[in-house]
């Protein structure tokens, strides 16, 4: 149904790679932007956002770089779609315009909202079971099951 923005699914990938790495060493992000096929143009505001929402810290000078600032599995996937600012939260419906059906109009935005409501009160509950500590599981098991398809 819905797709996440791509800035979101490029946090996701950042995550997942800090995730991959010891917690007590951090990453540059250049490294991060590499490992993960992340354009160079987008990683620092995407760390950024992850940074601010309290996802991740910054490490300064010549050994700094990026690092969890919790443990995987502590992490879910609602919060890493919410912190980068990539879930709709207006429904998809148009406002009522000032014509004869004013009245109508409205009335089914109130019932198609309540609607769409419910749809994504089920995404996030969805996205809330779903820790990083998952990802980071079946991204590994992606990764061992292209290698072996290499290996053919």
């Amino acid at each position: 149904m819905n797709k996440f923005p791509i800035k979101v699914t490029y946090g996701i990938l950042a995550t997942i790679e800090l995730a991959r790495q010891d917690r007590s060493i951090p990453l540059q992000a250049k490294i991060i932007a590499q490992r993960q096929g992340i354009p160079s143009r987008f990683i620092e505001q995407i760390l950024q956002h992850l940074k601010q929402a309290g996802i991740i810290r910054s490490l300064r000078g010549a050994q700094g770089g990026y690092t969890l600032a919790q443990h995987p599995n502590q992490i879910s996937l609602a919060d890493l779609v919410n912190s980068m600012n990539g879930w709709a939260t207006e429904p998809l419906l148009q406002q009522g315009h000032a014509n004869g059906h004013s009245e109508s109009r409205q009335a089914h935005n109130v019932l198609l909202s309540n609607i769409w409501q419910q749809v994504q009160e089920a995404e996030q509950a969805v996205l809330r079971g779903i820790s990083l500590q998952k990802l980071v599981e079946q991204y590994q098991t992606l990764e061992t099951q292209r290698c072996v398809m290499y290996h053919i």
